[in-house]
């Protein structure tokens, strides 16, 4: 895997996605299928990960507590295996900002990788929740894994909403 760096990422407008809550799937597979719902009502059979077709992208979210066990020593390490996501989406282009599930307007916490096994993915993804902790980034909201196919591969990103700073009672 190549060096990684956190970053944050300042999301002007909304993505919508169109998706499941509680897929069938386990964790964050590197290739496969699943069913979702299409525009009609029905399930249509659409690819994950390496079966997506060019210019495709697709959402995993992930709550905290589901996705890592934290160590006051060591701080946040990933479940193994990974848990099933709460939701899992693919861009909605189709109806602008509205859909199952939006990744908001704001400032995010992020890193972007090439996974080339499912072991990378996992790796890039604790790495991400290990670095904000470390870097002591105030981050808030689910754990979010987009993936999009680009020039034939992959583009893995793991986010996470920068919290807000609030400023004390009575201030």
């Amino acid at each position: 895997m190549t060096d990684m760096e956190l970053l944050s990422l300042d999301l002007r407008s909304p993505i919508a996605y169109s998706g499941l809550e509680n897929p069938p799937l386990s964790g964050v597979p590197l290739i496969g299928a699943t069913q979702l719902p299409s525009s009609s009502g029905r399930l249509v059979e659409v690819g994950v990960g390496e079966a997506m077709p060019e210019g495709e992208e697709e959402i995993f979210f992930f709550d905290e507590e589901d996705l890592i066990v934290f160590d006051a020593d060591e701080g946040p390490a990933l479940r193994r295996p990974l848990p099933r996501p709460r939701f899992y989406g693919r861009r909605d282009a189709s109806s602008g900002t509205d859909g199952a599930a939006r990744l908001e307007a704001g400032v995010y916490a992020f890193v972007q990788w090439r996974p080339v096994d499912e072991g990378e993915v996992m790796a890039g993804l604790e790495w991400f929740a290990r670095e904000a902790w470390w870097e002591r980034v105030s981050v808030e909201g689910p754990y979010m894994l987009r993936r999009l196919r680009e020039d034939g591969r992959l583009a893995t990103q793991a986010l996470r909403r920068i919290a807000e700073a609030r400023s004390p009672s009575g201030a």
